[in-house]
């Protein structure tokens, strides 16, 4: 069920509307049985223009226009019942005060704004607009709002006896219960809820004890990890201001509100690449060659997760973080640590003890990405392999796997009657689509070796060695660069025809990856050919070449999954390799895979 429907109008808001929607038929009802006028649709002897005689009420002839004055109030009392709900809820979830002074004035101008409008709307289709005629009608509408109050005090009392009658009949025998428990499908109303352990024997455990949620749809999570995130004695959570206080803090910051877009500039991918080196060497002082920019920005179209891995000291941290200073992003670094075992060390737990949130920097920053979201945003996790990336980022390489609008994560099961900050729909976070992930790696003995798994679903950049200074002679200022913009400028590239992986170059190339298929049992999988088929057109579109981008993505997608193999036929196997990329590239042109062949052949 969606939060966004279910927000401002709940289920006791629908009640209210009902009653005075109710009240609104019974005052026109009221209203043609007090009609005097010759035109009269009922007759002056029915029962109510009875009960106005009991009451000594005049006899006025209100005609048709009498009639729709007083059905003009009856419209008006049922929008200024749903104008006032609204605003009294929408003050609640945006975490305002409800009866502040501000308020009030606006919960009284929208009274006042309906009874003069409504009023003068009657008043001015009167046939005549002389004093005899506006007493008349005021004195009209009178007589019909009083009959109708006095009839709808009347009924009610006796549908609330005859139900009292027969639901108690049929109970009988039954413990008493002034409503039936039931799971609520949406936001109550924001009076303080009754305990629920009322309801419950003591000798019985709790319904939350321990109790931590299975995922919906979409939805990954829901375990319980380090400290937990599950509720026991969840009735007793105070506001989400006290349970989550950053996150309530980002909403007061919002005031409910997405952030504007951002005015991006006018260049192309090519131009950004170029730019972006040339930021870095000017300002920086860090020296990266252009393929490496190119493979980092088409990256971003193929995968949301980017592993940069090498040499301590080769900029591989400060390539993802000034790139969010150059076009006006977000950065948000982790140090990973060797104890991290589950998501928790990412997003967090529910502290049964102090009955909060033990929120992190990385669940904050991810919560204000769907405020600001086209803003870019990257999340660095820093030596991410120093702890075993299976453990505490499978949620994420999981719900990844789904399309954009299923990219949700259990933060923590809510209880009944908690109103969550408002980004934190039914317990769960999503991710939008201008965050990245940005892992980078170490291999030496302090580190994990990075599942295949993880390496298929990341594009993988290596930083060998440390590149020459360079003088860059072109403007190189930082510009603004929004989501939509770059998402525009991939787009473009993938349609862009000339770009693209064609069915020739799949022939092509299949013939490398089938004798690696064929002699080392070492597939491409679709997940690869779609990361191909995506990147290709935008390296392309970068300034590089397919050659380029191909040779990257065999070298360290296909040919890295031969590392740690010592079989006989394995030399003979790589220095056939050699040949046929030779034969079918040319010598050179697929200079990463031959290096990475030649690092293989030094080990056997």
């Amino acid at each position: 069920m969606e939060k966004t429907s279910k927000q401002y109008f709940t289920r006791k808001n629908f009640i209210v509307f009902s009653v005075v929607a109710l009240f609104a038929i019974l005052l026109v009802l009221v209203a043609l049985c007090l009609d005097h006028s010759d035109t009269a649709i009922l007759s002056t002897k029915n029962p109510i223009a009875k009960i106005a005689d009991g009451f000594r009420f005049e006899h006025i002839a209100a005609h048709v226009q009498g009639i729709i004055g007083v059905a003009l109030i009856a419209v008006y009392a049922v929008i200024f019942t749903v104008a006032f709900v609204f605003e009294k809820r929408l003050a609640y979830v945006n975490g305002k005060p409800q009866w502040s002074t501000k308020m009030i004035f606006i919960y009284v101008g929208t009274l006042f704004a309906c009874i003069i409008l409504s009023l003068g709307l009657g008043i001015v289709i009167q046939p005549q607009l002389s004093g005899e005629n506006i007493r008349n009608f005021m004195v009209f509408l009178g007589e019909s709002i009083t009959i109708a109050i006095v009839l709808y005090i009347l009924l009610g009392a006796i549908v609330v006896a005859v139900s009292m009658l027969v639901i108690n009949f049929l109970k009988v025998g039954k413990p008493f219960e002034f409503f039936d428990s039931e799971p609520l499908d949406e936001i109550i109303e924001e009076e303080e809820p009754a305990p629920v352990s009322a309801n419950f024997d003591e000798s019985e455990p709790h319904p939350f004890e321990g109790f931590a949620g299975g995922a919906g749809e979409g939805v990954v999570g829901g375990g319980v990890g380090v400290g937990g995130s599950a509720v026991a004695g969840a009735v007793e959570l105070d506001t989400r201001e006290k349970v989550f206080p950053a996150l309530s803090a980002i909403d007061s910051k919002y005031d409910g509100f997405t952030a504007d877009k951002i005015i991006s500039a006018n260049v192309s991918l090519k131009q950004l690449c170029e730019g972006f080196r040339n930021y870095l060497a000017r300002y920086e002082k860090l020296y990266f060659d252009i393929e490496t920019i190119r493979m980092f920005i088409s990256g971003l179209n193929a995968t949301r997760l980017i592993v940069l891995e090498g040499l301590s000291g080769t900029g591989k941290t400060s390539l993802p973080r000034y790139f969010t200073k150059y076009i006006g992003g977000s950065a948000t670094f982790l140090a990973v640590q060797a104890t991290w075992r589950d998501r928790t060390n990412l997003l967090g737990y529910f502290n049964d003890f102090s009955k909060t949130y033990n929120e992190t920097d990385f669940l904050s920053a991810l919560y204000e990405a769907n405020y600001d979201e086209d803003r870019i945003s990257m999340f660095v996790l820093d030596e991410f392999n120093i702890s075993r990336v299976e453990y505490y980022f499978a949620d994420f390489l999981s719900v990844l796997e789904f399309p954009p609008e299923a990219w949700n994560l259990r933060v923590m099961q809510l209880p009944m009657g908690f109103v969550p900050p408002v980004k934190l729909e039914q317990g769960n976070i999503h991710i939008p689509q201008n965050c990245y992930f940005i892992a980078t790696a170490n291999k030496d003995d302090s580190t994990f070796a990075i599942a295949d798994k993880v390496y298929d679903r990341a594009i993988t950049i290596e930083f060998e060695n440390r590149n020459l200074p360079f003088e860059p002679t072109e403007d190189c200022a930082p510009i603004a660069m929004g989501m939509e913009k770059l998402q525009q400028l991939f787009n473009e590239a993938v349609a862009n025809s000339a770009n693209a992986f064609t069915s020739d170059d799949f022939n092509k190339f299949s013939k490398v990856t089938g004798y690696i298929y064929d002699t080392f049992d070492v597939a491409v999988g679709n997940r690869v050919l779609n990361q191909i088929s995506i990147m290709v057109p935008t390296y392309v579109a970068c300034g590089g070449s397919k050659e380029e981008v191909l040779d990257f993505i065999l070298a360290r997608k296909v040919i890295s999954k031969l590392e740690g193999r010592f079989e006989d036929y394995l030399k003979d196997g790589l220095k056939q390799l050699m040949s046929v990329l030779e034969n079918v590239y040319g010598a050179g042109t697929f200079a990463r895979s031959e290096k990475a062949i030649q690092n293989l052949l030094k080990k056997l």
